[in-house]
């Protein structure tokens, strides 16, 4: 049984981070080279690339989500609220547009995020379950989960929000 070092594994997690947002592109072997190990003790830690592109991305999925509640308890009106959300998820979902175009495609290339996607809808979902409670929306007890999945859409462009808005007000009226 290798020896997991956690020092080890935050150093694999950083570089595979650089590398992926200067270049777009990583490799198990470069993630090595940069942690000067060799590509073995990389797969001691994570089981595949994939894996190691979910870790690096969950750090900045946390501060998103942060991000997503603060700005909706801020927010004056249900509308506005969820505009945040999608704002705060868009910025997300920028940073990593590359890989979030490969989530957004089917195969298995991305099975790790794909694996992932109840963990991102059920997130977004509490987001929008708390705007619909200080609001004192009312609706189906999917509501939040139907609006997870439209603030996800949304996130995909930069004119996603004003997609969703007709919508939005109807599932608020």
């Amino acid at each position: 049984m290798p020896k997991i070092i956690p020092e080890l594994k935050d150093r694999f997690v950083a570089a595979a981070k650089r590398r992926l947002l200067e270049t777009n592109d990583i490799t198990i072997r470069q993630v090595a080279q940069d942690c000067d190990t060799a590509v073995g003790t990389v797969y001691n830690y994570f089981p595949s690339k994939e894996a190691l592109l979910a870790e690096v991305m969950m750090t900045d999925w946390r501060i998103c989500c942060e991000h997503m509640r603060i700005g909706a308890a801020k927010s004056e009106g249900p509308l506005e609220a969820l505009r945040v959300t999608v704002m705060a998820l868009r910025e997300f979902t920028a940073k990593y547009a590359l890989l979030w175009r490969n989530y957004a495609g089917v195969g298995d290339s991305m099975e790790v995020l794909n694996s992932r996607h109840h963990i991102i809808i059920a997130e977004i979902a509490a987001a929008a379950s708390q705007t619909l409670d200080r609001f004192g929306v009312q609706g189906d007890a999917y509501l939040p989960e139907v609006l997870a999945e439209l603030i996800l859409y949304a996130s995909r462009t930069d004119d996603g929000f004003d997609r969703i808005t007709g919508v939005l007000r109807k599932i608020l009226a």
